[in-house]
């Protein structure tokens, strides 16, 4: 048995008088209690409990070594709780990466306002378009939209995340609409930082197909605001387009070719003693994109 075991074996014999009383409240015989305490005199080679028929009572160095092991004991206890109470109240720096307008417009609002829910909680929201090393970087939290490549990364799926092909109704008047993904080669498609668009074909598979045309940006604001002023065709989130599309400055266009929901993830190294920060505000994440409708 560890020492501190038999040190709970022996304040328990003294608070509760008795052998038998301490064997009751710790599940264990009366005589593996009062072998352990034997034991425990002998290793330490001094006497700790005067035995008598009648009662128990502390030597002087018993007296001292007892009120000792209280002492320890309690600091133990209270080490215990503290750590159980941290798995339930959020506390410490929360160290999260995010990109793009979905990190600006929904993310950080949403990390103001679970900030302000848990005080003891500082916000670390670093906005950057490359791949985070989490692990080797000291990040919590990822915030990441499409399909995820890294498998080694436990995965939550937070909300919703569309492609549409959009153009003003100007651009589309002048052009027509695209009948099929053929049919894009006839048009000017705004490209994004990646060459290619997502398609869902006539039998459901997903298809990657390059685009090409005379605007090219890595920005989604930029593509919008190109998109509206009639310079071609885009496909991007619909976190991006939905207010100009439910205004009619947008239309959508080859709707039955939009590829299945990709999701944005909140993605983190392991859920293996996942800390109450993390665990918490993803849930937050959760039941907070579950009221949100973008269109």
């Amino acid at each position: 048995m560890n020492r501190w075991a038999t040190t709970e074996i022996l304040v328990n014999v003294v608070d509760s008088g008795s052998f038998s009383a301490a064997a009751n409240i710790l599940g264990l015989s009366k005589s593996h209690v009062s072998r352990q305490i034997s034991q425990l005199e002998n290793r330490l080679g001094v006497q700790l409990l005067n035995r008598t028929t009648r009662r128990l009572s502390l030597t002087e160095t018993g007296q001292a070594y007892y009120e000792r092991c209280k002492s320890v004991l309690s600091q133990l206890e209270e080490a215990e709780q503290a750590v159980l109470d941290l798995q339930e109240k959020p506390r410490g720096t929360l160290r999260m990466t995010v990109a793009g307008a979905f990190g600006e417009r929904y993310i950080a609002p949403a990390a103001a306002a679970f900030m302000k829910q848990h005080p003891h909680v500082q916000i670390h929201l670093d906005f950057t378009s490359r791949q985070v090393d989490l692990v080797d970087e000291g990040y919590d939290l990822a915030i990441r939209a499409g399909i995820l490549k890294d498998s080694s990364l436990i995965a939550r799926r937070i909300a919703a995340r569309q492609l549409i092909i959009c153009g003003s109704r100007d651009y589309l008047d002048r052009y027509g609409h695209p009948a099929n993904i053929h049919s894009l080669k006839k048009h000017n498609c705004l490209v994004g930082s990646v060459a290619t668009w997502r398609f869902r074909d006539t039998n459901g598979h997903h298809v990657d197909m390059k685009v090409d045309g005379s605007w090219h940006s890595n920005n989604g604001h930029a593509l919008l605001a190109a998109a509206k002023a009639g310079l071609g065709l885009t496909q991007l989130p619909e976190f991006y387009v939905h207010e100009d599309i439910a205004a009619g400055r947008l239309i959508p266009v080859m709707v039955e070719y939009q590829p299945t929901d990709t999701a944005v993830w909140a993605v983190y190294p392991s859920n293996r003693h996942l800390s109450p920060k993390v665990r918490l505000f993803v849930e937050y994440l959760v039941n907070h994109f579950r009221e949100i409708q973008y269109l």
